[in-house]
Formats: structure tokens, sequence, C-alpha cells
């Protein structure tokens, strides 16, 4: 008769620790899937050099605030296909609606004048990739 109730007492406890492990797991943070970054990226050529200096001092701050950050910029990129301006730059950010955010916004909109008074080229918003998981 002890055998069977240290028996019983012996799974009730085996059977509440894989519960509370069961529990604990349900409790535990899930993980995100990486947002895929986005991207503003710009070619131009500057015209003005005061006034895209004046640009570059009121935008940095502003893609700052909206966690871009500059990956790529060369004032001299090398040509080698088509016929693309001479200034290359890429900002990065979390994700494209970050991108948005930061190139729609009132305070970017304010600094893009000073560019466009500076500079002749182009700006493209998009998606980068997340390599798939091996």
């Amino acid at each position: 008769m002890n055998s069977l109730i240290a028996r019983t007492v012996i799974g009730l406890a085996i059977a509440l620790a894989a519960t509370a492990g069961q529990a604990q797991d349900a409790k535990a943070p899930v993980t995100a899937a990486k947002a895929v970054p986005g991207y503003l990226i710009s070619n131009f050529t500057i015209r003005d050099q005061a006034a895209y200096q004046n640009y570059r001092d009121a935008a940095r701050p502003i893609a700052l605030k909206y966690k871009g950050k500059a990956i790529v910029r060369n004032a001299n990129a090398r040509k080698v296909e088509g016929n693309p301006q001479t200034v290359i730059a890429v900002l990065e950010f979390p994700s494209l609606a970050d991108a948005e955010s930061f190139y729609f916004s009132p305070e970017y909109t304010e600094a893009k004048k000073l560019r466009l008074g500076a500079t002749e080229g182009s700006i493209v918003l998009t998606e980068g990739v997340v390599p798939p998981k091996q």
C-alpha cells in the first residue's frame, strides 16, 4: 500500500513538473520574425555645395529620429553603366514604413526643399532582403 501511494505521489509530481514547464513555455515571449529593412537610395549631382551642406545639417537629425543610418555615401561614385549622377547615398531604416515615415514627415519635407535647390537627381524608397533561415 505504501509503495502504491509513493508511486502515485511520484507520478503526480512528474505530471505537475511537466505541466509547469509547459506553462512557462506558454509565457515565454514569442520571437517575432526579423523585419525587412527599408532603404532610401539617392543618386544626385550637387549644384550648390553650401546649400547642400545646409540640407545635410538639417536632414541628419531627422533621419536619426526615424532610426535611419547612412550605410553608403560617396560623392565620387564610379560610373560603370548608364548615366548615374555623381553622388550615391543609401540610408537604412528598420522597415520600409520607417523610411516612408521619414521621407513624408513634415520635418523632412522642409529639409527636402534645401536639397531640391542644391542638387539634381533621384530618390527611391525600397524594401531590402532578409535571407531565408538556414
